[in-house]
């Protein structure tokens, strides 16, 4: 089953897309329509339900926020029904050319990603989307080819997986907390007030939603360097921290997507623990 929701600010459209298993929502993610120019596709289990609250907005392109199969899930698909080109970062041009091969939770969850051909957008970027001009900004962290995308006329941020919550219970193993704080700085630094989150937008005070994410993670960072520092193992680190495992996740995703994984990112971006393995750097 499929759940849709929507909202609307000045010509903005968002629709809400939301995968349920067992009676229970499992996954939901955002895409943006703004004049001729979708921001994202939703994932591939909503492809139906995307063309059908989608196919009369005379959508003339797509660009994506980054290359995951939530975001790009139906970006082949619509770009050949269409007949539209879609727009990414240089990065997410090679990850999605030959498509994505997933595992067998993402596939359950989310579904397959078709093979994509994406036309890159530099960094800082104006994209015209016929109402007024995104600007591409490259804020890796969430992923190596994460832009957001921000109407200073508007003071709107399109800031894809960036923002998520004020508090980040969960990180995937491929996630750089360090790159996470310094690309929140830098929207930080930015003039608006509407966050488009591609998962919990927030419609009013955005930018403070934003800050608080970012106050959170430098002071988690400290935090884990600290007791690192003193002796404390990983385990410790995350029950003082005051973060609690969730087993079902750590057991579903192979420790692919856990709360230790937030320890983890802090200790790899300080050179503490090796890549991909939890021994210390001696």
């Amino acid at each position: 089953m499929i759940g849709v929701k929507s909202l609307q600010v000045e010509g903005l459209f968002g629709y809400r897309f939301s995968v349920y298993r067992f009676n229970k929502n499992v996954q939901t993610v955002y895409v943006y329509q703004l004049g001729d120019t979708l921001i994202d596709t939703g994932q591939s289990h909503s492809r139906d339900e995307v063309v059908k609250n989608l196919s009369g907005h005379h959508i003339k392109k797509i660009i994506l926020t980054h290359h995951h199969e939530d975001h790009s899930g139906n970006a082949g698909y619509l770009s050949k029904l269409w007949n539209i080109p879609v727009y990414g970062h240089p990065d997410t041009v090679k990850f999605l050319k030959n498509g994505m091969k997933l595992s067998p939770l993402a596939q359950y969850l989310t579904g397959n990603v078709d093979k994509v051909s994406i036309h890159k957008i530099e960094p800082n970027s104006l994209i015209d989307t016929g109402i007024t001009k995104l600007q591409a900004i490259y804020t890796p962290g969430h992923s190596i080819d994460h832009y957001s995308y921000y109407s200073q006329e508007k003071g709107w941020l399109f800031s894809g997986d960036l923002y998520v919550a004020d508090k980040i219970k969960y990180f995937a193993d491929f996630e750089s907390m360090k790159q996470q704080i310094e690309s929140l700085k830098l929207l930080c630094s930015l003039d608006f007030d509407i966050l488009l989150c591609s998962h919990n937008p927030k419609l009013k005070n955005g930018k403070q939603h934003l800050k608080n994410k970012l106050e959170d993670f430098e002071h988690f960072y400290g935090t884990v360097v600290d007791l690192y520092s003193k002796g404390y193992n990983i385990e410790a680190i995350l029950k003082k921290t005051g973060r609690r495992e969730n087993s079902v996740y750590n057991i579903l995703t192979m420790g692919s997507f856990c709360a230790t994984n937030m320890v983890k990112s802090v200790l790899k971006d300080e050179g503490l623990i090796l890549k991909n393995k939890t021994k210390p750097i001696s």
